[in-house]
This record gives C-alpha cells, structure tokens and sequence, in this order.
C-alpha cells in the first residue's frame, strides 16, 4: 500500500467520513468548510487529485465531487479509524433466559441489525469442529431411532434416522454406552476418521451390533457437521445502498435466501480470530462488490468456534459497526463460556 503524508491522509479521511454521512460525492468546499484545516479550496483539490492517480479516489462523471474506492476504505479502515472507534452507544439487552442456543444466535443477529441499521448475520458453532463428550440413542417407532448428540462445549443435536430393523432397548443402550466410552474427549475430526477404520476391522469381524452402532455414531456425527446461519434485517440494505445495477442486488440477495454461500463466508472468518473487514470487491463470494462485511469471531475455551456480523453498503459507517460486532461477538464468548462451564452443563 502507499505511503500517505499527513496531508493525504487528511484529506482522505475527510471524504470518506464526509460521504458516510452525506451519501453524496466530496468536494474540496465541503472539506473545507466541514473540517477543521487551514487548507485552501485549491490545495485540497490538488490533493484530491493525487489521490484520484493513486486509486484512493474516484468520481462520477456527473459530479467535480470524489466518494471513496475499495482502496480508499481500505486504507481508512485499516489506517485512519482505530483513532475514532468508541464502545456502542447504547446498552446491548440480551434475553434474561435465552431458549438454547438458537435463541441467543437469533437475538444476536437481531441487536446487529437494530444496532447499526444494515443485516445482522451469526453462524452457529460447527459440531465438527467440537470435542466429542456424549451420543444417546432413542427408540421413537419400529426401525426409527433419535440420535441426540453433545459436545464438550454444551452444544445439543438431535437427528432421527431409519434403519433397516428393529433395535431393542437394550441394544441401543449398549451402542451408546461403546460410543461414548470409546470417543469421549476426543475431537470430532478424530472420532470421524477411527469410526471409519473401526467400521472396516468391525466388517471383518462380522459383529452386527457394533457395526450398527458405528454407522448410526458416524451418520449422527455427520448431520450435526451442517452448520446453521442466522439472518435479520436484510431488508435494510435496500434503504441504504446504492443498487445501480439491478443484477447486483439479486445476487446479494439470493445468497440471503440460499445462506449457504453466506454461511461458508462466516465459516471462513471464525479461522481467524478477532475482527476482519471485507470490503466492496474483496466479497466476491457474496456475489456483489457493492457490499461489506465487518465479521468477528466468537469463542470457547480460547477456540474460535463461529461468526457473527454486519453486512452494508461500502459506505457503511464502520466507526459504529466494528465496536457493535466486536461486542456482541465478546457476549457471545462470555455466553458460550458460562454453558460450558456451567452447573448442570
């Protein structure tokens, strides 16, 4: 990235800040009837103009005004705002008692949408990437059986599968009490891979119900591997944004109705920890380059185990959006924490 002086940078974070609040091209007047500078009209042009060659700047053809480009917000973002970030403006209200997991990823991605006026979004924790702590198998109806499955993390997940004969009581007892003394603390990962050597030593061996115990562990395991999204506020962009191109908004748009996309985006940022900013090209994968996204980790034990965030217009107001999600992103950790290490948890 280019080296700024201080009168670029100025300059620069005036425009940015002047056109997230006015929504409309900056011109050098603005700048410096808005700001506090002893810089001429002419000279703040001329800077202007240097930023445009550098890539920082452009204008439409209609206006002598310039907005911000991706280069432009990046530098701002990753420069110019640590300088201006403050804690949310008002209190977050969590739930007094939250209905389970979905209930808090739910109120989470509504506070990020309430808060900042854009989409809130949060995925819930992939069991995949947990530890194995216990597998209950349930009888529901002949040849049906309920897998319900915890992690170590407190994280619960039911599946209800067929299978091709009746299973007695006592026998689905056995299956979980193998399961669990075989695979209790262990990562989900590992659990994957030495039930599927075990089923294959276990074929060898013709013993039935073990088999039947390590395909229903392994089928439960890798249902509850799905990950889950949640999504409010959506309709905000639409009053925020600028969609010119019609196309644009339906790809944005079809990736909030399918989530899977989304969810694979999110799943990409809990790999690194802390806050990450995307801003307009970089989310080619949410099919537009007029969006960003402010995405941050939640943890447990140390772990970044799921994402929470704020989708927008590239001029968002990320001085407001970043300490919104990093907060949130914090309560979600402190909730995960406390389920894990909970009474009765």
């Amino acid at each position: 990235m280019d080296t700024l002086n201080n009168r670029s940078k100025y300059v620069l974070n005036s425009v940015v800040v002047y056109h997230i609040r006015l929504g409309v091209p900056i011109g050098s007047r603005t700048v410096t009837e808005l700001g506090e500078t002893g810089l001429s009209p002419a000279t703040i042009r001329n800077v202007m103009a240097d930023l445009e060659a550098l890539g920082y700047l452009t204008h439409p053809h209609t206006s002598a005004g310039r907005i911000p480009t991706d280069k432009g917000y990046r530098f701002y973002v990753d420069q110019l705002l640590h300088e201006m970030l403050e804690p949310p403006a008002r209190p977050i209200e969590w739930p007094k008692r939250p209905d389970g997991i979905a209930d808090v990823l739910q109120n989470a991605s509504r506070l990020l949408s309430d808060m900042t006026n854009y989409a809130g979004v949060a995925s819930a924790p992939r069991l995949v990437q947990r530890t194995f702590k216990q597998i209950e198998f349930v009888g529901l109806r002949p040849r049906q059986v309920l897998a319900v499955f915890v992690s170590e993390e407190g994280l619960l997940h039911q599946t209800l599968f067929e299978v091709d004969r009746d299973v007695t009581v006592n026998e689905l007892s056995a299956m979980s009490k193998y399961l669990n003394q075989r695979f209790a603390g262990l990562p989900l990962h590992t659990v994957k891979s030495q039930i599927l050597q075990e089923m294959q030593d276990v074929k060898e061996r013709y013993d039935s119900l073990l088999r039947q115990a390590l395909q229903l562990g392994k089928r439960a395991i890798d249902t509850a591997a799905d990950g889950e999204l949640y999504l409010e506020g959506a309709a905000n962009i639409l009053t925020q944004a600028n969609f010119d191109d019609f196309d644009e908004m339906k790809r944005l748009f079809k990736a909030f109705e399918e989530k899977y996309q989304l969810l694979k985006v999110l799943e990409h940022c809990a790999q690194t920890p802390g806050v990450q900013v995307y801003i307009g090209s970089e989310n080619s994968a949410l099919g537009t380059s007029i969006c960003s996204l402010v995405a941050s980790t939640y943890e447990c034990d140390g772990r970044p185990i799921g994402s929470v965030g704020v989708i927008g217009p590239t001029r968002m107001d990320y001085s407001t959006v970043i300490p919104v999600v990093q907060a949130i992103s914090q309560q979600l950790s402190h909730f995960f924490e406390e389920r894990r290490e909970g009474p009765g948890r």
